[in-house]
């Protein structure tokens, strides 16, 4: 297991596309990504930022999977772990992911957080043996934009001035902040804000599978889902367990794509109000 560097992405992301593409047609789910341009540049854009770190593994000269971890927040997060279909069931999986583990660990991530395909049961055992536990079932959603108002919420860009009320919201919500996320969504201009009576009530950094959001109450994440013209990526991962969220989307025309766990090796409770998460936690 070695850090990874520019001229590995492009077999990294071909052995990203292969291994979700495998493990879907195995289940009869659409794949992930549709080709390997995609997984190449998601993947060359973490291998670049600042705030990710990534490792290969190599065996007698050749890569056979990969891993990227984020350190954007104090929960250090388990972004993306694909092995090659060749490779797999031959411990390559477990020895990407205790070095990834072992890398935010030393770094001062000492809790950590992953998304985990619902339909594959065998990285859902492997991340349980590791230590993670799942705390929440989420789904992905996805469909046309929903054309709504929201009383009493105001949706507009978000700006550096607001990163204080966003993390602090985030704080209040999770008992951490997501600062780096925050951030780079606003530099990035993707980030947003939802204004109430109680001021700064909700935020994204992005409405889709990348972004994840924030919010007192449902209201403000449902401002937020119809204050776009289309959702980023596969569709927004909404928390199956917050029912009403989830039948408010239902009855706006949103369907359900799969299924995923969120998984956390050191669960603090519930959230103190809505959220959704991003897919790269």
């Amino acid at each position: 297991i070695r850090p990874a560097q520019k001229a590995d992405i492009r077999k990294c992301g071909e052995i990203m596309y292969q291994a979700f593409k495998t493990i879907a047609d195995e289940h009869n789910f659409p794949p992930d990504f549709p080709n390997a341009d995609v997984t190449s540049s998601l993947l060359g854009m973490l291998n670049e930022a600042p705030d990710f770190d990534g490792f290969v593994a190599e065996e007698n000269g050749s890569i056979n999977g990969s891993i990227f971890v984020s350190r954007r927040s104090s929960v250090g997060g388990i972004s993306v772990v694909t092995v090659d279909p060749e490779s797999q069931n031959h411990t390559v999986g477990r020895q990407l992911m205790n070095k990834g583990m072992i890398n935010l660990a030393d770094q001062g991530h000492t809790r950590q957080q992953l998304i985990q395909a619902g339909y594959h049961s065998r990285s859902l055992c492997l991340y349980a043996k590791l230590g993670f536990i799942a705390t929440d079932l989420l789904s992905t959603m996805t469909g046309k934009p929903i054309i709504n108002d929201i009383p009493g919420r105001m949706v507009r860009p978000a700006v550096q001035d607001d990163a204080d009320a966003c993390n602090s919201l985030c704080h209040q919500i999770h008992g951490f902040d997501r600062a780096g996320e925050v951030s780079a969504a606003i530099a990035n201009g993707i980030g947003l804000v939802v204004e109430s009576d109680q001021g700064i009530s909700g935020y994204s950094t992005g409405v889709g599978f990348a972004g994840h959001g924030v919010g007192l109450s449902n209201e403000d994440l449902k401002a937020l889902i119809t204050s776009v013209d289309e959702f980023s990526g596969p569709g927004v991962i909404i928390p199956t367990t917050n029912g009403e969220l989830f039948n408010w989307c239902l009855e706006n025309g949103m369907r359900v794509s799969q299924q995923l766990t969120l998984m956390d090796s050191k669960p603090s409770g519930p959230a103190n109000g809505a959220y959704w998460p991003g897919i790269l936690c």
